[in-house]
């Protein structure tokens, strides 16, 4: 699959004529595939995001924690640790905008991550 817009193929700059190149309003460019590489190049360890500085890892630490908790009875020092760092890590998670596609299901940890007092 190419990530170039049609128009860019070979094919496709051969088929259209030059009235059809200049009416109407160009379309705006195709997105390409994001990779890892693209946000936090190889040894970089952070990057800022929307004003926050992310440690790399943050998304990760965040999965690991959330499926922690489940095993973590409520009220244990292990549980309260697991639910702060959880805290800790909701700034760099807003910052990436993980909530704005990412559904949380287990809801200790939604209500961890709600505004208001904990």
């Amino acid at each position: 699959m190419s990530t170039l817009p049609t128009s860019a193929t070979p094919d496709a700059q051969q088929q259209e004529t030059p009235d059809r190149a200049t009416s109407g309003p160009a379309a705006p460019p195709t997105p390409a595939p994001l990779t890892p590489q693209d946000v936090l190049a190889d040894g970089q360890e952070r990057a800022e995001f929307n004003g926050v500085l992310v440690r790399k890892g943050s998304i990760a630490a965040f999965i690991g924690n959330a499926k922690a908790l489940e095993n973590l009875e409520p009220g244990t020092s292990e549980h309260e640790a697991v639910a702060q760092q959880i805290r800790d890590l909701k700034p760099a998670l807003d910052a990436l905008e993980l909530f704005d596609v990412v559904e949380i299901k287990n809801p200790d940890v939604a209500a961890l991550l709600a505004p208001g007092p904990k």
